[in-house]
């Protein structure tokens, strides 16, 4: 019997790239079982020498990093200038892994004489310390493949944990490269698993299977929240970065040429499919037209094509699904009485591309209510501050936000108010910084992901209490 396949397409061309296995539940529950039986292998090996290891996992993904940037520009549609920054940000998270087991391991010691209850602590000590919380399931996102993975497995091998990957099914291939690389340079077999298949069943399973004891996911807040809920009732470990819909404020004092730069790569950067790109507009009245003049120019340079090309700025979105999508938010908010401000005029005829559009629409449109994963990006006129904060507040999300304005104090009462994991001011929300913890409030996460907390979240903590006498 021929095995199942899952086809994995090119979204420049929209032909089919490659396949991978459509694995069956036993076989996914067999790489939960080779992680689980592999625990005391990676345990026993000293951290130092899994600081090493993680060392060479960075060497490595730096010694092919053409190979893979072009893999993963062929398997999700980004530009190649920015996946070669893509592979070198990977290779530096491994890294921080490393560099960061030291201080994370590092436990406490606690006279217990300076406490008086309970009696006798005169003649206690304490020591805390922090031990690995076993076999960790990974899901990730297509959009950022291989750090998404880094963010997820370097914190999780450097603890002494062993990981199940999931993969989306439109980006395993560069994952699967990288997971060889991790068994190659010397981490016990067993330590990493990649399963590939029916993602609700291997979710399923993540949450059921009692050998898996954290669940960490990248994706939408929905299927996210679902699964964390479920994985609770079961007394499993969870760390969830979710949606985003990342507003920018322009005030009237804005440096408007470094505003349009920001709000063209917060929106336009890999064709919008981030979830903390710019997704709504908010700009006061005063510099509203002649900040979308500047904006529209930017937007109008960007060259739309071949994501192997060198000069490619967007490529194409992930799947013809992406393309139908956009379209029906932009239709959406013209039958509500929106307009269109820009939108490029010339994409490839073949492959997955959609315009990049700038448009007004008013706030029942799902373009401001829903997290829009693609070119397309709503502009709304306010008069005051005030306005200002209440529509970036208007949303079930709470990723990133950002604030132009030459005036910091205003600047920094403003970010006091939005309700958001990380303020920009004067930047892109395009940005990430993998060792400062981010997530976000309300729907977009639980937790939070840095090399450094992730690392604390993956481990248990236990106290040792010895009685001196």
């Amino acid at each position: 019997m021929m095995r199942r396949q899952i086809p994995v397409y090119e979204p420049a061309t929209g032909e089919v790239l490659a396949y991978v296995p459509d694995m069956s539940i036993n076989e996914v529950r067999d790489a939960i079982d080779k992680a689980y039986d592999a625990l005391p292998r990676i345990q026993s090996i000293p951290a130092y020498e899994r600081a090493r290891l993680l060392m060479k996992v960075a060497q490595a993904i730096r010694a092919r990093k053409e190979e893979l940037a072009r893999l993963l520009t062929r398997e999700i549609g980004r530009p190649i200038k920015s996946t070669r920054l893509i592979m070198e940000r990977t290779a530096r998270i491994y890294e921080l892994a490393a560099q960061e087991l030291p201080h994370v391991l590092t436990g406490e010691f606690i006279p217990l004489e300076a406490y008086d209850y309970p009696a006798g602590n005169e003649n206690r000590i304490a020591f805390i310390r922090r031990e690995p919380v076993g076999v960790v399931g990974a899901i990730t996102p297509f959009n950022f493949p291989p750090d998404s993975m880094a963010h997820k497995v370097a914190p999780a091998l450097a603890m002494g944990n062993t990981v199940v990957l999931k993969p989306s099914r439109n980006s395993p291939l560069t994952e699967t490269e990288i997971a060889k690389i991790i068994t190659e340079v010397g981490f016990p077999d067993g330590s990493i698993n990649v399963v590939t298949g029916d993602s609700s069943m291997i979710g399923d399973e993540f949450v059921n299977n009692p050998k898996v004891s954290l669940i960490t996911f990248t994706g939408s807040s929905k299927v996210g929240l679902d699964l964390a809920s479920k994985a609770i009732l079961r007394g499993k470990r969870v760390i969830m970065e979710l949606g985003g819909s990342d507003a920018m404020i322009i005030l009237e004092d804005a440096d408007l040429n470094k505003a349009a730069q920001a709000a063209t790569v917060g929106r336009f950067d890999y064709a919008g499919q981030f979830c903390n790109a710019t997704k709504r507009l908010i700009v006061r009245n005063e510099v509203y037209d002649e900040f979308i003049r500047r904006f529209t120019e930017n937007v109008s340079r960007l060259r739309i094509g071949d994501p192997l090309s060198e000069d490619t700025d967007v490529g194409p979105l992930i799947s013809k699904e992406a393309v139908e999508s956009m379209e029906s938010y932009v239709n959406d908010a013209l039958s509500k009485g929106g307009r269109i401000i820009y939108r490029a005029s010339r994409i490839p005829e073949r492959g997955f591309y959609y315009p990049p559009t700038i448009l007004e629409a008013p706030f029942d449109a799902a373009v401001w209510v829903e997290e829009v994963f693609g070119p397309v990006l709503p502009v709304a006129r306010v008069k005051d501050d005030e306005e200002a904060v209440e529509i970036a507040n208007r949303t079930e999300y709470g990723l990133d936000a950002s604030i132009f304005t030459r005036d910091f104090s205003r600047a920094y009462r403003l970010a006091t108010r939005i309700k958001a994991g990380t303020i920009f001011i004067n930047d892109t929300t395009r940005l990430r910084f993998d060792n400062l913890p981010f997530g976000g409030f309300k729907k977009s996460g639980i937790g939070r992901e840095s090399v450094k907390d992730t690392m604390m979240e993956m481990s248990e903590v236990k106290v040792i209490s010895y009685a001196l006498k």
